[in-house]
């Protein structure tokens, strides 16, 4: 088959890698635009699963993937978009969890204990910090699944880790507050500490004006304590992060090292 430059008439060729190449040099544009003008005419194909997102793409012989990953289980499983049938899934396994039938392969190891654990859980970091742009697309990816509801949402006691309401405030405060606050500071600030330029991991954003603490101090004045109520704890972990957002509240990000100096210079001045 013969294949005709989109960008000018002087060009015709049956290999795909020549139009490429010819394209790169003489026009500066990638593969996927040569795609694009050939075979979709601009427009980027969705998932087959029916979900409608678009796939990633991959070579200018081989164009877009059919699916996004793992999104082909959908179609050959064929329960994919049944909310009944998931329901009955995530029931079972958290049963199964609870029957002590499940396990995971890490049996109470953590990262502090075990080096296997440590190890995974490194590289799993360092590949988001040397990529922080990665970060950002796989954190919109699971923001966009969970509002479609292709990844449920589990909260309370439907989670399979549901424990009878005994997570601790700040803790829950501060992981809701990650990805609206505190990830957007450290990725303005190319992921450096902002004192002495240290970067990867281990990286904190430290309350330089108003403290967390006075902040989690108004939300429980504001909607009282919350016990051992998860619900209640939920919405004073929205409360939180909703009053940074709208107060802009300040923050600098440090590494640990720093940080604990900051803490030591505030404990010095009021005491």
């Amino acid at each position: 088959m013969e294949h005709k430059c989109p960008w000018c008439d002087s060009f015709k060729t049956q290999n795909l890698n020549s139009l490429r190449v010819h394209c790169s040099k003489l026009h500066k544009r990638p593969s996927i635009d040569i795609y694009r003008a050939l075979f979709t005419n601009g427009e980027d194909p969705k998932c087959e699963c029916g979900c409608g997102q678009p796939t990633e793409f991959d070579t200018l012989q081989k164009g877009f993937n059919r699916f996004i990953n793992s999104h082909n289980s959908r179609v050959v499983n064929g329960w994919g978009h049944n909310s009944a049938a998931l329901a009955k899934s995530q029931a079972t396994r958290r049963d199964m969890y609870k029957r002590g039938e499940i396990v995971t392969w890490t049996k109470g190891l953590t990262k502090e204990t075990d080096e296997r654990v440590a190890s995974i859980g490194n590289k799993v970091s360092q590949r988001f910090e040397d990529n922080p742009e990665k970060r950002i697309v796989y954190s919109e990816r699971m923001r966009t699944n969970r509002l479609s509801g292709t990844v449920p949402t589990l909260r309370g006691p439907d989670h399979s880790r549901w424990k009878g309401g005994t997570s601790t405030l700040q803790p829950l405060c501060r992981s809701h507050l990650y990805r609206a606050w505190t990830y957007p500071k450290m990725y303005a600030q190319g992921f450096k500490c902002q004192i002495c330029s240290a970067a990867g991991p281990g990286l904190e954003v430290h309350h330089d004006a108003e403290r967390f603490a006075s902040i989690l101090h108004k939300a429980i004045i504001e909607l009282g304590e919350p016990g051992d109520d998860f619900e209640k704890k939920t919405q004073i972990a929205e409360w939180v992060t909703e009053y940074h957002l709208s107060n802009d509240v300040s923050g600098l990000v440090l590494c640990r090292k720093c940080h604990d100096e900051q803490h030591a210079k505030t404990f010095l001045r009021h005491a």
